[in-house]
């Protein structure tokens, strides 16, 4: 069988497993939380609380309204949440199904889908603080804010190929989990979340440099702003393309090696 037809395969394999995919995703999350009285409500409760005192005190520091930074903040850091969870839960998502990995033939893709699937039902769950916080919109609402969706289904893709690429190079090299890891705790401070880049041009460009920005405009500033950022969907899929193809390489040629990585 040729090489990237087996690939091909695993992933064919992997879609026919999905409720299996499902399953280990919903485990996770009841191990995470077994014995608590809340259980993943705790999700809920600890994304509205980080919120609320973020907003509290660098809502101090600007001169817009408290409610349109509230707003601001609530989506902005929802989307963070979601976006950081993908990129480092994928580069774990192949070292934390070592033993599914070493004693089943299981496609390999299930563990990067689980990982994904893990993180979405995650965001779920704060999605409902995101979507109460919008019943303050200071604007009206408008057909455009629709385009918020395909902007979520996007994460779903990066998220695809961000598993494929990362979770056998971190395995491979543990040091560049370690490294993506403080790379994204410092992206935080570089990202439009707690500060608004219209505050500065300094600060203007650094967003636009910052890729993280596009990802977060094509959600954030439908909802909030009722404006659709052409300019950040044509990153977010210039980058999701090259990612995609990228993801499909490195899945390819790694496959048959993962098991002696983990």
């Amino acid at each position: 069988m040729p090489f990237p037809t087996a690939a091909f395969n695993d992933w064919r394999r992997t879609v026919a497993l999905a409720p299996l995919c499902f399953n280990l995703a919903l485990e996770d999350l009841r191990d995470r939380y077994r014995k608590t009285l809340l259980g993943v409500a705790w999700i809920i409760v600890s994304f509205a609380l980080f919120v609320g005192v973020k907003v509290l005190v660098f809502g101090q520091m600007v001169s817009t309204s408290q409610v349109e930074f509230g707003l601001y903040v609530t989506l902005g850091f929802g989307l963070w949440t979601y976006i950081n969870a993908m990129v480092v839960d994928a580069c774990t998502a192949y070292m934390f199904s070592r033993a599914w990995i070493l004693g089943t033939a299981i496609p390999y893709p299930v563990f990067l889908l689980q990982a994904i699937l893990r993180n979405s039902l995650m965001f779920l769950l704060e999605l409902v603080v995101m979507a109460l916080a919008m019943f303050w919109k200071p604007t009206p609402w408008s057909a455009i804010a629709w385009f918020a969706i395909p902007g979520l289904l996007a994460y779903v893709v990066t998220s695809v190929w961000l598993a494929a690429i990362l979770a056998p190079l971190c395995a491979r090299y543990r040091d560049l989990h370690h490294a993506i890891k403080t790379s994204m705790q410092l992206l935080f401070f570089v990202t439009p979340i707690l500060w608004m880049p219209s505050i500065s041009s300094t600060l203007a460009r650094i967003a636009a440099l910052n890729p993280i920005t596009s990802f977060i405009d094509i959600v954030r500033e439908p909802l909030l702003y009722d404006r659709l950022p052409v300019h950040s969907w044509m990153v977010v899929l210039a980058i999701n393309a090259i990612g995609l193809a990228a993801g499909m390489v490195v899945y390819a040629y790694t496959r048959k090696r993962v098991a002696y990585w983990v």
